[in-house]
């Protein structure tokens, strides 16, 4: 094994393993837990002024989650902290705990892509055939070149959402053609897609893992929401979580996980990874329990950058299992309100599948925004006018501050912004109420956040040719 540190991502240079002779440092480690082409703003802190809703992508750190990265980075290059292995088997075994299931183990990955290729390799391993990965089409679920699936859509072709039984029905038909090849199914459950939809059924996806064990894994894409109960009861059906390390979890981009059943990891015997995979991989990604079984070598023995980022994640998914559930439900449903109240004063904004998923079931809120004559904007120059207050025509807008949202997403014929909020909004509420505050003022801050960002969304919208 080559026993080199991967210190940086994407670039992942290497250096000397030996930490301890490294200088202490109290900087932030923004080396380590942003990509070196990252977007200038996810740099700066979360309290420096911009309005930051896009969890649904990246957003820019919390105090609480930088805090966290830098006293790991203290305690790393100082060597009073544990040795680097056991680093990485606190933050397995941290994840791991916040779902309570025994025997159940994670796997660390750079990507919520590379993760998804790990679970397929580890199919093939587990079932001894060649496999064929079924998922949810894009846009629904980000579009990935590398990765070779066969889709099936969640929306038809004008926009709507399908109903779940035609897509349970397509699922199957999709996973049978594969099994008559006499290939495995990696078969991929959208827990919530990137408009907020959700597919195949998990009682679909049941059907097929307990009529053809020997051909059919799961696996449930939550990377989007994280809804503690239902991933424990997934994990204990034996499905494989994957989860990511941004997004609802407001960490920095380039952190994911994949939890796998006990009953998967205990049918796993010597497995081999793709060359791609072991080129990119790290070995105390795994637990020592998977990495023995592998055949060859990872190309390094640690991911620095992968651990620092995971860090962040856990400050805040940690803060957010904290919080009582009904507290989390009531900032969930203050949150929604608040969009609702925005929306039905707004009349060139308006939200995709109205109709559809309750509030209190929503975690993100794709909105379309029209002219005056009702003919769509562009959604791409409209969310860097958002972005960038230079770039914003009308004077009374470019005083406003930066307010980011989600990446423009294809709905039917038209391209929708998305807002949603994560664990690291919540956590700063319920830190507000544990100062004493009353929930309304808790969420004051949240809900003047609220207001200036739907404000400068239908200035701009009135006033700005887009």
């Amino acid at each position: 094994m080559n026993p080199s540190l991967k210190r940086g991502s994407p670039a992942r240079s290497s250096s000397s393993f030996g930490l301890s002779s490294a200088p202490a440092r109290s900087a932030a480690p923004d080396h380590f837990l942003f990509a070196a082409d990252s977007d200038a703003p996810l740099r700066a802190p979360r309290d420096s002024g911009a309005i930051w809703l896009s969890c649904c992508d990246a957003a820019a750190l919390s105090p609480r989650a930088h805090a966290a990265a830098e006293r790991a980075y203290a305690r790393l290059m100082s060597g009073a902290g544990r040795p680097l292995p056991h680093w990485f088997d606190d933050l397995r075994r941290r994840l791991l705990d916040l779902f309570g299931v025994p025997g159940a183990v994670a796997v660390l990955a750079g990507s919520v892509s590379e993760a998804e290729a790990v679970f397929a390799n580890l199919t093939r391993a587990a079932l001894s055939l060649p496999v064929r990965r079924v998922a949810a089409a894009a846009p629904e679920r980000p579009d990935d070149p590398a990765n070779d699936f066969a889709a099936f859509p969640l929306r038809d072709r004008y926009g709507l959402p399908r109903e779940p039984a035609e897509i349970d029905a397509e699922t199957v038909r999709l996973a049978e053609e594969a099994m008559a090849q006499n290939c495995a199914v990696a078969l991929q459950l959208c827990d919530c897609s990137e408009s907020g939809l959700a597919g195949p059924s998990r009682a679909a996806a049941r059907v097929l893992a307990e009529s053809h064990p020997a051909q059919v894994a799961v696996l449930i894409d939550a990377r989007q929401w994280i809804a503690p109960q239902r991933i424990a009861e997934d994990l204990r059906a034996g499905f494989a979580v994957l989860l990511s390390g941004s997004r609802f979890a407001s960490g920095p981009a380039g952190a994911a996980a994949l939890l796998l059943p006990p009953a998967f990891a205990d049918r796993l015997g010597a497995f081999d990874l793709s060359a791609a995979l072991v080129a990119n991989d790290a070995a105390m990604n795994w637990p020592r329990g998977l990495r023995d079984r592998l055949r060859g070598e990872f190309a390094a023995m640690a991911d620095l950058a992968l651990g620092l980022r995971w860090e962040c994640a856990l400050a805040e998914l940690e803060a957010w299992f904290a919080v009582a559930p009904a507290v989390r439900a009531e900032i969930d449903a203050a949150f929604a309100r608040e969009i609702r109240r925005h929306l039905a004063a707004a009349p060139a904004l308006r939200l995709v599948d109205s109709g559809g998923a309750p509030d209190e079931a929503r975690r993100m809120f794709p909105i379309l925004t029209f002219d005056e004559r009702g003919r769509p904007l562009k959604a791409e120059a409209l969310r860097r006018a958002l972005a960038e207050p230079s770039a914003r025509r009308s004077g009374r807008a470019a005083r406003g501050r930066p307010v980011y949202l989600g990446a423009p997403l294809r709905i039917g014929a038209f391209q929708a912004l998305r807002l949603s909020f994560g664990a690291a909004h919540v956590n700063d509420v319920a830190e507000r109420i544990g100062e004493g505050r009353s929930f309304a003022a808790a969420f004051q801050p949240l809900a003047d956040d609220l207001l200036e960002a739907f404000g400068l969304w239908s200035e701009i919208a009135a006033n700005d040719c887009l």
